[in-house]
């Protein structure tokens, strides 16, 4: 995984859920995370890297790295993609 995306995410994270340090294999439910703010996270997440995050991946996010493992493989889909269409 990209150092420097689980970088990004972290930074989002920690500021949304307003705590000054993240575990990155600690359950986000600890820090907060409940379903309004994982909805608006995802949501900031799709918008931020251009990606689509499904139901399915958004269920299985739940640790920081699981979060940034999730938008690291909408990132390579969507290059896929736009390679394909080339």
């Amino acid at each position: 995984m990209n150092h420097d995306l689980l970088a990004v995410v972290d930074e989002l994270f920690r500021h949304r859920l307003q705590v000054p340090e993240l575990d990155p294999d600690a359950p986000l439910v600890d820090y907060g995370l409940d379903s309004v703010r994982s909805i608006s996270l995802i949501v900031e997440l799709e918008t931020e890297f251009a990606i689509h995050i499904s139901d399915e991946q958004a269920a299985s996010m739940r640790t920081l790295r699981d979060v940034a493992d999730q938008v690291a493989l909408a990132l390579s889909v969507s290059v896929s993609r736009e390679g394909d269409a080339a």
